[in-house]
C-alpha cells in the first residue's frame, strides 16, 4: 500500500515537501520541524512517514541512538498502515544505524529483510547499494561491484538521479580500491555533476573527499587538501559532524602523503575525536590506521599503539583486508 492510496491532506503533504527540500539543502533544523508536524498525526501512514524522515535527519547528523528509536517507531506505524514499502525503508534505516556502529551482521540482516518487503525497483536498488557497501568493507570487491552496477542500472532506468549519484560514488570507491584511477575519477566527476545539479550539498561534501583520494594518487596534494577544506566548510555549514570528521581524516591522509607530518597529525587527531564522540567505529579505525602510518614513518615511540588500536577495531568490524595488511606491518620501513 503506497501513499497514493491515502486521502492526501494538503497541509501534511506541504510539510513533507518542505521538510524534504530543507533536508536536501542541509537545513536539518527546518527539516526536523516540518517532519515533526507529520509524525504527530494520528493517521499511522503519515505518522510513519514523519518518524522515518525524522530518523533519517538524526542519522545524517550522527545521532544514531535517537535515529534507531525513530526508525523503529516508523516501522511499527507502517505495519499498522499496511505500507510495506515504508516498512522496508524503515528496516533499511535500522540497518543503516547498525552499519554506522560497525554491526555488519545485523545491518546485512536488516537490508535483506527490507528487500523482502518491497517490489519497488528503486528501493531494491538502494538496498543493493547497502549490501554492496558491506561486501566492500569485508573485502569482497567483486560482490560489491556487482551490487553497485546492478543498483545504478535500476536507478538510471527509473530516472532516480539522486540514487544514481550515490551508486556512481560507490563505483568510484571500488575503482579506487583497484587503483583504477581514471575510472574512479570519471565516476566521481559524474557523481559530483549530478549532486551539484540536484543541489545536494551533503553529497557534494562527501564526493569532494572521494576525489581527494584520486588527487593524492596523482600526487596533486594541494588540490586534495583544498577539496577537504571545501568539504569541511560545507559540513560545518549543514551541521554534519560525522562528515566533518571524515573530511579531517582525508585531509590528514593528504598532508601525510605530502610530507607535512605536523598538519597531518592535527587533522587526524580531530578526526579521531569526532569518531569517538559519535561512536563511528569505522572512522575511528581509519583514523588510527593513518596515525600508525604517520608515526611509524618517523619511528615515533607510540607508533605501535596506533597500529594495535586500529587492528583491534578492524577485527571487530570484520574488515579482512585491513586486518591482513596491519598484521603484516611493523615499525620497520
Amino acid at each position: 500500500m503506497s501513499m497514493t492510496a491515502f486521502n492526501k491532506r494538503p497541509g501534511l503533504e506541504s510539510a513533507l515537501a518542505a521538510g524534504e527540500a530543507a533536508e536536501e539543502r542541509g537545513d536539518y533544523v527546518q527539516a526536523a520541524a516540518a517532519y515533526a508536524q507529520v509524525a504527530g498525526e494520528a493517521d499511522p501512514g503519515y505518522a510513519a512517514e514523519g518518524y522515518f524522515r525524522l530518523g533519517r535527519v538524526d542519522w545524517r547528523q550522527g545521532r544514531y541512538d535517537h535515529a534507531l528509536t525513530l526508525y523503529e517507531r516508523a516501522r511499527t506505524a507502517a505495519r499498522a498502515a499496511e505500507r510495506r514499502d515504508l516498512e522496508a525503508r524503515a528496516e533499511n534505516g535500522i540497518g543503516a544505524v547498525h552499519y554506522a556502529r560497525g554491526e555488519y551482521a545485523q545491518a546485512r540482516a536488516s537490508y535483506q529483510v527490507a528487500m523482502e518487503r518491497t517490489d519497488d525497483p528503486v528501493l531494491i536498488g538502494r538496498f543493493l547499494l547497502n549490501l554492496g557497501v558491506i561486501a566492500n568493507i569485508e573485502g569482497d570487491l567483486e560482490s560489491a561491484l556487482w551490487h553497485y552496477l546492478r543498483a545504478r542500472s535500476l536507478f538510471r532506468d527509473h530516472n532516480d538521479r539522486a540514487s544514481e549519484a550515490l551508486a556512481l560514488k560507490n563505483l568510484g570507491m571500488i575503482y579506487a580500491d583497484r587503483e583504477e584511477w581514471e575510472a574512479a575519477g570519471d565516476a566521481y566527476e559524474q557523481c559530483l555533476g549530478l549532486s551539484e545539479l540536484l543541489g545536494h550539498r551533503p553529497m557534494v561534501a562527501n564526493v569532494l573527499l572521494n576525489q581527494a583520494e584520486v588527487l593524492v594518487a596523482r600526487q596533486e596534494y594541494e588540490r586534495a587538501v583544498r577539496n577537504c577544506e571545501l568539504s569541511i566548510s560545507i559540513s560545518i555549514d549543514i551541521g554534519d559532524e560525522v562528515e566533518r570528521g571524515e573530511a579531517y581524516r582525508w585531509q590528514g591522509y593528504a598532508y601525510r602523503m605530502a610530507g607535512n607530518a605536523e598538519a597531518a597529525e592535527a587533522a587526524l587527531t580531530e578526526a579521531l575525536q569526532v569518531a569517538q564522540r559519535f561512536r563511528v567505529r569505522l572512522l575511528e579505525a581509519e583514523a588510527c590506521r593513518e596515525l600508525w602510518e604517520l608515526k611509524r614513518a618517523t619511528r615515533a615511540p607510540d607508533a605501535m599503539r596506533w597500529r594495535d588500536q586500529a587492528l583491534a577495531l578492524f577485527r571487530d568490524l570484520g574488515a579482512k583486508r585491513e586486518v591482513a595488511t596491519l598484521e603484516g606491518q611493523s615499525t620497520r620501513q
